[in-house]
């Protein structure tokens, strides 16, 4: 295992955490949540010298992908997501508001689908792709050494919405209980808005989630 760097970037005006993760010592990584701001990502990933290889999207709502195509096309990479939620990149999304959504996202010229259990690689650093819907259908979480990022799963002391259009309170926690709580307690968790947290502080004191104990 590389030594790992990470950035944080929050953007937009729902205040979005964009993270920039990469090896310290090849500089390859890659971009997860790129929600908005697209130059202030692009400025990001040169100034950490990061050789981006790709943007890697954990849900598809606009304010987690508003700048994913921006992103990729400026640094010739594809944008990563599941197939689930990959209509909001094609402008393929249905109902009036996701219309609307699709519409102000940048379009990818490249998309790859992520699944369950499949695996990217940065250095000698190992991302592991985790389905955990219930904020959405098709949300996914990523797995790097002791660190998850996990869209709007879960926040510090709460979780994500589960009343948007795909989304599943009882999805949710099974989600939190078969790929969240099963992780070691020190786990670190980076959400998709808010400050991080551990997965043993959530266990312990997260009021959405004491019936998972």
């Amino acid at each position: 295992m590389g030594q790992i760097g990470l950035k944080r970037l929050v953007v937009g005006m729902l205040g979005t955490n964009c993270y920039l993760i990469f090896d310290k010592t090849t500089k390859e990584g890659y971009v997860i949540d790129a929600g908005s701001e697209a130059k202030k990502i692009i400025s990001s990933v040169r100034e950490c010298q990061m050789n981006c290889l790709g943007v890697l999207c954990t849900h598809g709502h606009m304010d987690h992908v508003g700048a994913a195509g921006k992103v990729a096309q400026e640094v010739s990479v594809p944008v990563y997501i599941s197939r689930e939620d990959s209509p909001i990149l094609t402008g393929a999304s249905s109902g009036i508001s996701l219309k609307i959504g699709s519409l102000l996202v940048s379009k990818p010229s490249g998309i790859e689908f992520l699944e369950d259990g499949q695996e990217v690689f940065f250095g000698d650093n190992r991302i592991e792709v985790l389905s955990t819907p219930g904020h959405t259908r098709g949300s996914i979480s990523f797995l790097v050494d002791d660190m998850l990022f996990c869209g709007d799963l879960i926040f510090e002391g709460s979780i994500g919405r589960t009343d948007l259009k795909g989304g599943s309170f009882d999805d949710l926690l099974a989600s939190v209980k078969s790929k969240v709580f099963t992780l070691p307690d020190e786990t670190r968790i980076f959400p998709g808005h808010g400050p991080p947290t551990t997965v043993g502080r959530e266990k312990r004191s997260n009021p959405f989630l004491m019936r998972l104990r």
